[in-house]
Parts: structure tokens; C-alpha cells; sequence
């Protein structure tokens, strides 16, 4: 293990230590704080319940005392205005009254109609509890609390509710209402889980100091690596395209020595071969000399065309679009495909760099089409659009995947677009089997032509 590595882990082995044992005895004072606090938190809510459910049976009982004790009213009648009265109460989403004579049998329900007229003295909840019995026993107590299961409207479960009955002794009618108390569990569930939240948080927080601290310094780390890779990659790309102009230097020197020296040295050999054919009268010495002057010519030609492939003069002499023609000219010659050329440009001359870029991104372009396309038709487009010079070559040929081909072996590609991204154009290349090829360059124009 290297020393940078072992002092690290002597410097986080005790941090580690502490913070767990700090951690687990706040985690065991903390579970007991929480089963006393839950335990006192859940009786707290249920005796809240308890008063609320007294008080809306009281508030019921307030709503038809004007009836109850009216005694100018038929008793029917007014135990009919009593029910509808009851009928009508309601509070919160669930809450509803219900109403039992002594005998068990239903003579208000809201919410389950058709319970009213059955006797439920026997109804038992999925606990075997008998519920009714034990509301009218509590009513009858003179008013009492008792817990079971029952359907909450709301949702169609089964869940605990808890009821308050009173007594209504001159009718011996039970009046009652209730609250479903999942709630209680809900809230009290809601404050172990805070409870269980603080504790998850104690007993980590140490050790996310520590992750934080170490992420810190990997992240520093890594910063620090990205951004001298940065550099190094720009410092890299940036010899790379020196290398490549520099290249491109020596190609125009290599084309202008080929053109200027030898190619002129060739043609002068082939006029005095011509002076000196019309000086002999041996028709074989004759014979020999056209042979001469035809191998001559021959690397004439092969020199000129070296020259050319080398860098094309007119790129220099008279600018882009000249060399383009020439490009398309021999393209067009030897590969025999339709070429359809428009060239729409009228500022200055551009830079060396700018018009060497886009013509070997011209060059490779075709070189590319002749290869793999199985074009039938080729389009060049170099066109002005305000500010912005635009290059485009398209075919319809094959087409491929871009992705695919650039993962393995998109290397002209990737150094097209290395060479127009330098000079700060945007390079654009689509393709789709069966589709053919679209490459686009996009430059602005400001600061790459001479005026």
C-alpha cells in the first residue's frame, strides 16, 4: 500500500471510531426519548379525539333540545323532526351521526340508509366485538367512549373508529357519533418516523462529515487532474493543428518547387528535343526522340499533378472557389458522378488557414463519397449568409451510421472536425442508411478574410 494511502487511512481509522461509538449511544438515548414521547404523543391524540367527540355530541344534542323538550309537539312528531334533524349533522369528511333505540335497533344512519329499522343488537365487528351492546351499555352509564372496527365511508376500509354515546332518557334513544382514529396511528407513525429520521441522522452525521471531507478532497483532486487534462488536450490539439499547418506550409513550398523548378526544367528539355527533332534527317533517331519527348511529357504531366494533389496553386493565386472548381474538375474526371456546384460568396479573400481548412475538408469529403458512397449525384455548396460562410457537401448515396462508423473508424471524420472547430466553425455531418450524407461547415466571417 502506498504512504500517501496509509497515512489517509491512520487519519479517517479513529475519526471512524469516535464518531460510531458517539453514534450509538446517542441512537440508544434517543430510542428510549422516542417510545416514552410516541406513548404519551398517542394518548394525547386519542384523549383529543375523546373531548372533540363529546363536544359534537353535545353540540347534537344542543341542535334538538328546542324539539326534545318542547312538549307542545306530539311525541312522533317530534321524534321524526328529531331524526332529520340528526339526519342532516355533519362535520369533517367521515363525520356523521347515528341513533339506536334500547333494544339495539337502528333509527338514524346517514351514511348506510339502509341499516335504519334493522335491529343490530347482535352485530359484531371482525373482532368479535358485540359494538352496539357496548355503545348502549356506556350510553345508558350516562355517556361513554368504546373503540372498533368499522367501514370509513371515504375510503370503503375497515379500520378502528371510536365512538361516543349519550343517552336520551325519556325516548331511550342513543345518540352517537365516532371518529375513525387510523389517524392517530397515521400521526404517530408520521412522529416515529421524524423520531427514527433524527436518529438515522445522528448516528451518520459523523460519518458524513467524514464522506464529505474525503469526497472534498476527491473532488479537488479530480478538479485539479480535469483541468491540466484540459490544458494538455488544448496544448495538444493546438500542436497538432501547428503540425498540420506546418504540413501544409511544406506542401505549398513541395508544390511550388515541383511547378516552378522541376516542372520548368522538364519543359525546356522537351523544347530543345523539339529544336533537335527538327534538325535530324535519321527517320530512327527520330523515332527515338519522339519516344523521348513523349516520356517527357509524361512526367510533365506527373509532376503537375503531384503538384496539384500536393496543394493546388490556384488556392493561393486566386483563392477557394478556383481551387474547388479544379477539385470538382478532376473529380468529376476520373470518378464520373453528376457534380452540381454553386458557389454564391463576395467578401475578401479568405485566410491561408481558413481556405486550406475548407478545402480539405472538400477533399476528404470526396475522397470519402468516391470510396464508400455508390453516390450517383454530388452537391458543393460554398455560399454567403450575411455574416456567415457555408460549405456544403451532399450526396445520395448509401448513407451509414454516424455513431457506429465514428466509434471505429471515423478518423478523417474526426479530423475534419477537429480542423473546423479550431479556426471556431461548426462542423455538422448526418447521415442515415439508405439516405445518403450531408457535411456542413458554418464560419463567421468577421475575423477570417484579409478585407
Amino acid at each position: 500500500m502506498p504512504l500517501k494511502a496509509k497515512l489517509i487511512l491512520l487519519s479517517l481509522l479513529p475519526l471512524l471510531l469516535v464518531t460510531i461509538s458517539i453514534s450509538w449511544i446517542s441512537v440508544y438515548q434517543a430510542q428510549t426519548l422516542r417510545d416514552n414521547e410516541v406513548d404519551i404523543f398517542r394518548s394525547s391524540l386519542i384523549k383529543s379525539k375523546e373531548t372533540a367527540l363529546k363536544d359534537s355530541v353535545d353540540l347534537a344534542l344542543d341542535s334538538i333540545r328546542h324539539v326534545y323538550n318542547d312538549t307542545r309537539i306530539e311525541e312522533q312528531e317530534a321524534k321524526a323532526q328529531v331524526k332529520a334533524i340528526i339526519e342532516k349533522l355533519r362535520y369533517g369528511t367521515d363525520g356523521y351521526f347515528f341513533v339506536y333505540d334500547h333494544n339495539g335497533t337502528n333509527l338514524v344512519h346517514p351514511i348506510m340508509p339502509e341499516l335504519q329499522g334493522q335491529n343490530l343488537i347482535n352485530i359484531q365487528d371482525k373482532n368479535g366485538d358485540y359494538l352496539i351492546v357496548k355503545l348502549l351499555e356506556q350510553a345508558q352509564a350516562g355517556g361513554g367512549f368504546h373503540q372498533y372496527l368499522w367501514q370509513k365511508p371515504s375510503t370503503g376500509e375497515t379500520v378502528t373508529k371510536l365512538s361516543y354515546a349519550a343517552w336520551l332518557d325519556k325516548w331511550n334513544w342513543m345518540v352517537g357519533t365516532g371518529l375513525y382514529i387510523e389517524d392517530v396511528s397515521e400521526e404517530v407513525a408520521n412522529l416515529k418516523s421524524a423520531v427514527d429520521q433524527n436518529i438515522e441522522t445522528t448516528f451518520f452525521s459523523m460519518m458524513v462529515i467524514v464522506v464529505v471531507t474525503v469526497a472534498v478532497i476527491v473532488v479537488v483532486t479530480l478538479a485539479v487532474n480535469l483541468h491540466e487534462h484540459r490544458i494538455a488536450d488544448r496544448s495538444l490539439k493546438e500542436l497538432a493543428h501547428k503540425t498540420v499547418m506546418f504540413q501544409e506550409d511544406e506542401k505549398k513550398h513541395l508544390a511550388r518547387e515541383l511547378h516552378d523548378g522541376i516542372n520548368q526544367l522538364l519543359v525546356s528539355s522537351k523544347c530543345h528535343l523539339e529544336l533537335l527533332g527538327n534538325k535530324l534527317v535519321d527517320e530512327a533517331q527520330k523515332q527515338h526522340l519522339v519516344h523521348s519527348q513523349q516520356s517527357l511529357m509524361m512526367a510533365i504531366n506527373e509532376v503537375r499533378h503531384i503538384s496539384h494533389k500536393l496543394r493546388p496553386s490556384a488556392l493561393d493565386d486566386i483563392g477557394l472557389e478556383a481551387a474547388l472548381n479544379t477539385l470538382l474538375q478532376d473529380f468529376r474526371a476520373h470518378s464520373g458522378l453528376n457534380i452540381e456546384a454553386v458557389f454564391d460568396t463576395s467578401r475578401g479573400r479568405l485566410k491561408s488557414e481558413v481556405a486550406t481548412t475548407l478545402y480539405r475538408v472538400a477533399q476528404e469529403s470526396l475522397t470519402n463519397i468516391e470510396k464508400h458512397s455508390q453516390a450517383n449525384e454530388v452537391t458543393v455548396i460554398l455560399q454567403q449568409m450575411g455574416n456567415m460562410l457555408q460549405l456544403i457537401i451532399r450526396d445520395d448515396g448509401i448513407g451509414f451510421d454516424v455513431a457506429a462508423t465514428l466509434r471505429k473508424t471515423g478518423i478523417g471524420l474526426r479530423n475534419m472536425r477537429e480542423r473546423v472547430e479550431f479556426i471556431g466553425g461548426d462542423f455538422e455531418l448526418e447521415s442515415e442508411p439508405g439516405f445518403g450524407t450531408e457535411i456542413t461547415v458554418l464560419l463567421q466571417l468577421d475575423e477570417l478574410v484579409y478585407g
